[in-house]
């Protein structure tokens, strides 16, 4: 399992900064219809959370798939802190452990064959920086005790609802 470095963290919240100034509508927008507009990043906001799962699993295609973007993401990120504003890089802080049970793989498997899918429908590039931005912030420690806790936690419930009652 690979470790979240400082630029794959950097990657994320690149990624989260592009989106929201992408989708950003205006004060009065969001002042005369909030609801509408906010929900405009639903699609980001639910790929963000497929690749905060993704890059949980450890074993198999996906954990390879979520270790490989995660290294891709750090090292460009790393090479782009070092060499391109000359900062210094490291570990981000963070888990590098995988919450997800057996039923939290099977439910992973499911959701990420639902993104496959759905990848050419709407905002595709809002879809895959969602998706790569989850990745990048996934595992860090602030944010995955938020965000990737009760994602692995609801992954594993309904995994093991669903296996118990299909078996």
């Amino acid at each position: 399992m690979i470790t979240p470095t400082l630029g794959a963290v950097l990657f994320g919240l690149i990624f989260l900064v592009w989106e929201i100034a992408v989708w950003y509508p205006g004060i009065k927008a969001l002042q005369s219809q909030p609801l509408p507009q906010l929900g405009e990043l639903l699609p980001f906001l639910l790929c963000w959370g497929i690749g905060a799962l993704t890059v949980m699993v450890v074993g198999g295609i996906v954990g390879f798939l979520g270790d490989f973007a995660l290294w891709g993401l750090g090292a460009f990120g790393d090479g782009l802190l070092i060499y391109g504003v000359g900062a210094q890089s490291g570990t981000a802080p963070g888990s590098t452990s995988a919450p997800l049970t057996e039923g939290g793989l099977f439910m992973t498997v499911l959701v990420l064959a639902g993104f496959i899918a759905r990848r050419r429908r709407g905002a595709t590039g809002s879809k895959w920086r969602g998706w790569l931005s989850g990745i990048g912030l996934g595992l860090t420690g602030s944010i995955a005790r938020y965000a990737a806790v009760p994602l692995a936690s609801a992954a594993n419930l309904t995994g093991v609802w669903l296996t118990g009652m299909i078996s």
